[in-house]
């Protein structure tokens, strides 16, 4: 899969259903593991994780605002329907001083 064409709403879609995997295998660790330590240190794992996909996720809502969207370290495309005004006027600038 080529990940260059993946857009914001793609993957706001993908770590939404990471978010809930995550926390479905963190539910089936605590209930099916039983010893302690193993318990903390997976959940510990999981949660980080999980912290992780969500605070990407987050800084996918400024994307039209800056023009640029990444999710760890991917650049994602942003839809037409989606960019912002300012947007369009940050790259109207760019291409008029360009040409």
């Amino acid at each position: 899969m080529d990940l260059t064409s993946l857009d914001v709403a793609t993957t706001e879609t993908g770590s939404l259903i990471v978010l809930g995997i995550l926390v479905l295998l963190a539910v089936a660790v605590l209930l099916l593991v039983s010893k302690v330590f193993v318990k903390l240190v997976v959940v510990a794992l999981i949660v980080a994780l999980g912290f992780a996909v969500y605070s990407q996720r987050a800084d996918l809502a400024d994307c039209p605002r800056t023009c640029a969207c990444s999710f760890f370290g991917y650049e994602l495309e942003i839809s037409e329907e989606t960019v912002d005004n300012a947007c369009r006027e940050i790259v109207s600038r760019v291409r008029a001083a360009v040409d």
